[in-house]
């Protein structure tokens, strides 16, 4: 008999895995290559538990075949659990970081891992270092099964270590999920060690997945479904929670340095080449901004072709600090500049990505309102297209003839 101890994680977690697997395919994220690794995610760990399911149904019953059939199973659950843990590392990486570079390289080395990994359990089908079957089909742990632990249990510590090694960098909810999903998936690894069955694991490591999964759709609710970048909502909610913090630490408080953006001749972009190159220019711009800011830095689609970008202090603000962040968000705009002139350049687009912007120093206690303060960087930005006008030779015009600006 399988004991209900069993029993009922199992079956849980393989009912919520197929669930989250079915929402997540009729969802569909901005990011491609995010989804793909939750997707394989979603699919090792179905594979796992259920091949440990299968496991606790065969063990003790009589026959040979029964015997082979639960080394097929096991060797399957050993694999299936250790990339379903590496994947996990991997998607962590790509969402802490963005670069899918950087994550394809640590794909790539995790894969050769797991390969020498998937080596080593064909190797056990004869040598018996991970486990055996005994005579009676039940499963007996081998010399090295410990090393199978730490192999498998080893991502667990490197998400801990990003946490501590990066934590100024992350944002708060990202390390809240990374402390989450370490402790809840590290408790069924005790477990695992403790029980030696796998009775509770798969449920702890199922409860991590669905707070990630949570997690992505909120996350997903406040990306701008067209550039990928955050939309009016994620601002919203930025400068709701800048207000609370800001109210909560008295005078002075956190200040930000805060830029409005808007992309140069967008109306004529969508009026003389249509609507879908008008799309291009503004995912363009967005990819530009991407890439210009750092980790710790805010940027958001605000409305049409306007983009907020942001950068904060780590000090109370004071007339010193309040220079310093302008300089700061003015090292930003450099870049930014810098990235347009390198795209142009490319003449990838029958046009050039140019932009005009305002900024400021926003903090709440001073007494300026929210609107209020969009308001002024906004006419700030007008007063910098104004300008831009006057001292261009010429505007857009995507025969390279003079056209005029808006």
């Amino acid at each position: 008999m399988i004991p209900k101890i069993y029993i009922n994680p199992a079956a849980s977690s393989v009912f919520v895995i197929i669930l989250i697997f079915i929402d997540y395919t009729r969802k569909y994220n901005t990011d491609a290559f995010q989804r793909r690794i939750f997707l394989f995610i979603l699919s090792t760990a179905f594979l796992a538990v259920t091949a440990n399911f299968a496991h606790h149904i065969l063990e003790g019953r009589p026959g040979q075949n029964i015997r082979i059939i639960m080394y097929t199973v096991l060797t399957v659950f050993l694999n299936s659990q250790n990339i379903t843990y590496y994947l996990i590392l991997v998607f962590i990486d790509y969402f802490v970081h963005g670069s899918a570079a950087q994550t394809r390289k640590i794909a790539t080395a995790a894969a050769v891992f797991l390969s020498l990994y998937f080596v080593t359990t064909l190797l056990n089908l004869h040598w018996k270092f991970f486990f055996h079957i005994s005579e009676s089909n039940y499963y007996v742990m081998g010399p090295f099964y410990p090393l199978r632990l730490a192999t498998s249990y080893f991502p667990i510590f490197v998400i801990a270590a990003y946490v501590i090694a990066a934590i100024r960098v992350f944002k708060r909810t990202q390390v809240y999920l990374l402390i989450f999903f370490s402790l809840l998936t590290g408790l069924g690894a005790t477990l695992d060690i403790i029980l030696k069955t796998g009775s509770l694991t798969w449920i702890c490591f199922t409860g991590g997945l669905l707070y990630i999964y949570f997690f992505i759709m909120q996350t997903d609710a406040k990306i701008d479904s067209l550039t990928g970048i955050g939309n009016r909502a994620y601002f919203n909610e930025f400068i709701s929670k800048l207000a609370r913090r800001n109210t909560r630490s008295g005078p002075g408080g956190r200040a930000w340095a805060i830029a409005m953006i808007d992309l140069d001749h967008f109306k004529e972009i969508n009026d003389t080449l249509g609507h879908l190159e008008g799309d291009n220019a503004l995912r363009d711009m967005a990819s530009i901004i991407k890439s210009s800011i750092r980790q710790c830095d805010f940027a958001a689609r605000y409305g049409g072709d306007e983009f907020i970008v942001g950068t904060k202090s780590d000090s109370p603000d004071s007339p010193e600090s309040g220079e310093a962040l302008k300089t700061s968000l003015e090292k930003v705009l450099a870049r930014i500049r810098e990235a347009m002139e390198t795209q142009n350049k490319k003449n990838l687009r029958p046009y050039k990505i140019q932009m005009s912007y305002g900024y400021d120093i926003f903090n709440v206690n001073d007494g300026v309102s929210v609107n209020d303060f969009i308001a002024h960087i906004d006419e700030l930005m007008y007063r910098n297209k104004a300008e831009r006008r006057r001292v261009s030779d010429h505007a857009f015009s995507p025969a390279g003839t003079p056209g005029r600006e808006t």
